[in-house]
This record gives C-alpha cells, sequence and structure tokens, in this order.
C-alpha cells in the first residue's frame, strides 16, 4: 500500500480520523485508497496524449507502487492532503473544514497542472522529477499530431 493509516497523522490527529473512523481502521483505509487514486487518475490523465503534446508519460505503477523512504515525498504529501479530504467528507468533527477544503483545493490545482487540465489545459504543465516511460523508438503506431486540411477535389470522368 503506498500509503498506510498510521501516516495520516500528518494531515489529522489520531483523535480526529478515530472519531471520524469510530475507531474502524477500514474506513480509513477507504478513504486512503480514495484519495490514491484520485492522485493517480491526474497522473494518468497525462498518458492520454502520449507525447504528441509534449508532457511526459509517467510510469504511474513504478511511482505508486514505490513504498518506505523510495517514494516521492511530492507525491505522498498529496495522497495525504487528498486521502485527509476523502476522510473528512465522512464527518466534521472538530476538524476546522475550511482548512481541509483550502488544502485539498491547492492540491488539486497542483495536479490538474501536472496533468495540464482544467484551469490549466493550455498553460504550460508542471513536470516533477518523477519516473516517466520512454517512447519506444521501434514503435511505428505512436500517435501522431492532429492533421488538419481538406482533400483533393473529386472530379467525375
Amino acid at each position: 500500500m503506498f500509503l498506510t493509516v498510521d501516516e495520516i497523522k500528518d494531515v489529522l490527529y489520531r483523535y480526529q480520523a478515530s472519531e471520524i473512523a469510530e475507531d474502524d481502521n477500514e474506513i480509513l483505509e477507504n478513504g486512503i485508497m480514495a484519495g490514491v487514486s484520485e492522485v493517480k487518475a491526474y497522473f494518468t490523465a497525462s498518458n492520454q496524449k502520449q507525447w504528441s503534446d509534449g508532457r511526459p508519460k509517467y510510469d504511474v505503477a513504478k511511482i505508486f507502487g514505490a513504498t518506505g523512504s523510495d517514494r516521492d515525498p511530492f507525491v505522498l504529501r498529496m495522497c495525504k492532503t487528498v486521502a485527509a479530504w476523502n476522510i473528512c467528507e465522512l464527518s466534521n468533527v472538530d476538524i476546522i473544514y475550511d482548512q481541509v477544503k483550502e488544502r485539498y483545493d491547492n492540491a488539486i490545482k497542483t495536479l490538474e497542472k501536472i496533468a495540464g487540465i482544467g484551469d490549466y489545459k493550455n498553460s504550460p504543465t508542471l513536470t516533477p522529477d518523477l519516473p516517466t516511460i520512454e517512447p519506444d523508438p521501434d514503435d511505428d503506431s505512436k500517435n501522431k499530431p492532429f492533421r488538419y486540411g481538406s482533400r483533393p477535389k473529386f472530379i467525375h470522368e
């Protein structure tokens, strides 16, 4: 697992998480898995156009398959923030809702910059130093940039 329940203490106090989940770690694990999946989706979104627009294709399996100190701290922090939001959706014990919501919105904006979507669709993308998949030079099935124009006029003879 990329992120564990014990590591959530950076973004939620233990007593807050305990009250939200009513001492059921499965609820916390579901919130964590949902958060990691959401962050993973942003890194996968850049794979849709596969190099034709210049964005790197991230090795999502390698990034989110890492454990311990091999994990990228930037991605881990984003996962914690988004997971905290998913857990806080369950209840608002005495957590400052606005503060958690603001952090979540900032994390999503950063992930949109990486994916090049949303408000950042036509602006330069943010490219963190993460493992990428290099294109196969022998692969002829690469996506080519969009081509436009008209066909030559058809003449009946």
